[in-house]
């Protein structure tokens, strides 16, 4: 159950859209807050909504604004213990999140003594293959901006967050 507080912030992300935004929103807020995890704004410039659970999150909505101050909304997912996903979240993982670059990331590869911690157990990846059929790992501790989804998209992010949290769920069993 959500704090009145909670709810506000779902309603100011989802004032802030436009309505096929909305339509892509509502089911997976609905989902993610059924799953129990609890929506919380960042400290930031931008209205970011992270939703988390046992203190990990597992997706984010991001209201950005560009150049001539319309606002459009970025989606974050965190869908590491899945195997498999389709072309969108595969480009998702490929591409390198501009934040983990300014944090020095720049490693194609992950070994898991390298992990950063953020997996708090055991640890997951990100796999994708590159231009050359070589798979590439990238560390599957962090959300990730899935550019261009669409309500098309719902089905397959329901299952990549249902498994994802069964993974964070099977993670707090073994401590």
């Amino acid at each position: 159950m959500l704090t009145g507080k909670q709810n506000e912030l779902i309603k100011i992300l989802l004032s802030s859209i436009n309505e096929e935004e909305k339509i892509f929103c509502e089911p997976i807020i609905e989902y993610l807050v059924e799953l129990g995890y609890i929506p919380k704004k960042r400290k930031k410039s931008s209205f970011l909504l992270d939703f988390e659970k046992n203190g990990r999150i597992i997706s984010k909505f991001e209201l950005q604004k560009d150049k001539e101050n319309k606002i459009s909304l970025l989606f974050w997912l965190r869908f590491s213990a899945n195997k498999n996903y389709s072309k969108i979240f595969l480009d998702a993982v490929a591409k390198r999140p501009e934040s983990w670059i300014k944090r020095n990331q720049f490693h194609k590869n992950h070994k898991i003594e390298n992990c950063c911690g953020w997996c708090k157990g055991k640890p997951v990846f990100y796999y994708f293959l590159n231009d050359d059929g070589i798979k590439i790992i990238r560390c599957g501790g962090y959300t990730l901006p899935i550019e261009g989804v669409t309500e098309n998209d719902i089905p397959e992010i329901i299952i990549l967050i249902k498994e994802q949290d069964k993974h964070f769920s099977d993670m707090l069993e073994i401590k």
